[in-house]
């Protein structure tokens, strides 16, 4: 039985394995540059799909940062602007790190066009959240834009603290070496198509083959049972909440969640303690 904190094996970090993931599975391509239009259409993507439309369900996280005013107001430019904000800076700070990240686009059906896109990173340890981690992000600010958040509603506070929930479960859950889904989208007008499933099972092709855990947070429990199908097990349910308001609604439907790596022939032999 694999433990996710008590791996030890020869690592070697994955300068080209996102380049193979690429190259072996139909209708995914690696976005190669953090300019152009792959990049765009990756932000594109997983901002509509966050912000969520009359009839397609937000990141739900994202939507109790939001906060009231913006809720359900999928027409509301506010709530787009605020969206893609952060969705840039994380698909900015995927494709400026280095071999470890990477930003993957599958393709709608029948066509060129991208209907979903994922964002993955090769951790060899645990998550660094330390001075080294901000500097990296403000350098990321300084390329995407200062935030848009609105400071008088808590906006801001909102989303600081499901960034810290998030950071904190990645270190509590994750300290050894391990493939992290950073984010996961679908287009609305593509989802019920299986891309999603084209874009999870070519990671966890890479990790098993390399006998790697992978690791991702996601909210509420219809995505839940999307990621179990994957291999995915919960390991935590977290509370969100506004740190100045204790009175004010939490968000209560955020999940940790595991995969451990499946036995294939040629993975490295990890020695679990």
């Amino acid at each position: 039985m694999y433990a996710i904190g008590a791996l030890f094996s020869r690592v070697r970090h994955p300068t080209d394995i996102w380049d193979e993931l690429a190259e072996t599975v139909p209708d995914i391509r690696k976005v190669s540059s953090p300019i152009g239009p792959d990049a765009a259409a990756a932000v594109d993507v997983t901002t509509r799909s966050f912000a969520g439309t009359a009839t397609s369900a937000p990141e739900y996280l994202l939507d109790w940062a939001l906060g009231d005013e913006l809720k359900e107001q999928w027409d509301n430019p506010d709530r787009v602007k605020h969206v893609g904000w952060a969705l840039k800076l994380a698909i900015q700070c995927a494709l400026r790190h280095g071999p470890k990240r990477a930003v993957f686009l599958a393709s709608a059906p029948g066509t060129d066009a991208p209907g979903a896109a994922c964002t993955v990173r090769f951790l060899p340890g645990k998550l660094s959240t330390g001075a080294e981690g901000w500097m990296y992000m403000w350098e990321m600010i300084r390329r995407s834009g200062m935030p848009t958040f609105d400071t008088k509603n808590g906006m801001d506070r909102r989303f600081q603290a499901a960034e810290d929930a998030i950071n904190a479960a990645h270190v509590k859950h994750a300290p050894g070496p391990h493939i992290n889904v950073q984010l996961m989208a679908v287009a609305p007008e593509h989802q019920g198509k299986k891309l999603c499933s084209v874009l999870m099972r070519a990671v966890n092709k890479v990790a098993d083959k390399h006998g790697w855990p992978c690791y991702l947070e996601t909210s509420g429990l219809r995505n839940v049972k999307v990621y179990q199908r994957f291999g995915y097990e919960t390991v935590e349910r977290v509370t969100v909440r506004d740190p100045k308001k204790p009175d004010a609604p939490t968000y209560d439907d955020f999940y940790a969640m595991i995969r451990s790596p499946s036995k294939v022939a040629g993975a490295p032999e990890l020695l679990v303690i």
